[in-house]
């Protein structure tokens, strides 16, 4: 015999496992939220370049940097950890899957290319001459499109478009990150500050592209020549007498 203490328990723990699986279910879509805010936040900071936000900020031994976008500034680096926070977040809770992956992309290069241009064409624009602007917008240009080098190398190999998560990509990211706030802290872009990210870049893509002509499978994960060893492809006189 079930008795009325039995089915209150019952159903309290029907209830429990009902709340729990709704909030399992909102929680596996917290990572993409996170890169979609990324997105957004991205495409907002240009309407975040008002020049009456500049504030002049004193640093010791610095000294004194005048119409700093503080407010720029401190959004950016809140862009800039969410796209720490999302990849974190997809593995903790163990929902990692392409579309996330997608649109971490898609933020992380919106963050970089809109957080560049708001630099060249916004706060640093009064330092250049014209031969300069230009000619870090080309720089620029070559930079961001790293992804472009890779990728027709990456389908011709593997069949699929993609980019490696080597450190030197991740070490090209974070510097540039750095970099762009630097910029718009002081409101200007030495010309040895943009050739550093393009030999990083350049660093970066070559190293990938070595990797992808000579593994015998992709990883996209793949830390990098000296940080880790892969499989080398075998000539193909040799897969055929293996065959």
């Amino acid at each position: 015999m079930i008795t009325p203490v039995a089915n209150n328990r019952v159903y309290e723990t029907r209830l429990f496992m009902t709340v729990k699986a709704q909030n399992i279910g909102l929680i596996r879509y917290l990572p993409n939220a996170v890169s979609i805010f990324r997105i957004i936040g991205a495409l907002a900071l240009p309407f975040l370049m008002w020049e009456s936000w500049g504030m002049n900020i004193v640093l010791p031994v610095l000294g004194e940097f005048a119409s700093v976008p503080v407010i720029w500034i401190i959004f950016f680096i809140v862009l800039v950890f969410s796209d720490k926070a999302d990849g974190t977040l997809a593995r903790k809770l163990k929902v990692e899957s392409e579309l996330g992956a997608l649109f971490d992309a898609i933020g992380d290069t919106l963050l970089l290319v809109i957080g560049v241009f708001c630099v060249i064409l916004g706060f640093a624009k009064a330092s250049f001459t014209e031969f300069q602007f230009w000619f870090n917008i080309f720089l620029v240009i070559i930079i961001l499109s790293q992804k472009l080098i890779v990728f027709p190398v990456t389908k011709k190999y593997f069949g699929e478009p993609n980019a490696l998560h080597s450190y030197p990509h991740k070490a090209f990211a974070a510097v540039a990150y750095v970099l762009v706030v630097w910029w718009a802290f002081t409101n200007a872009l030495p010309l040895w500050s943009i050739l550093f990210l393009f030999a990083m870049m350049t660093y970066a893509v070559v190293d990938e592209i070595i990797y992808l002509a000579r593994s015998e499978t992709y990883s996209v994960d793949f830390k990098g020549h000296g940080f880790e060893k892969y499989q080398l492809r075998k000539p193909k006189d040799k897969q055929r007498d293996s065959s």
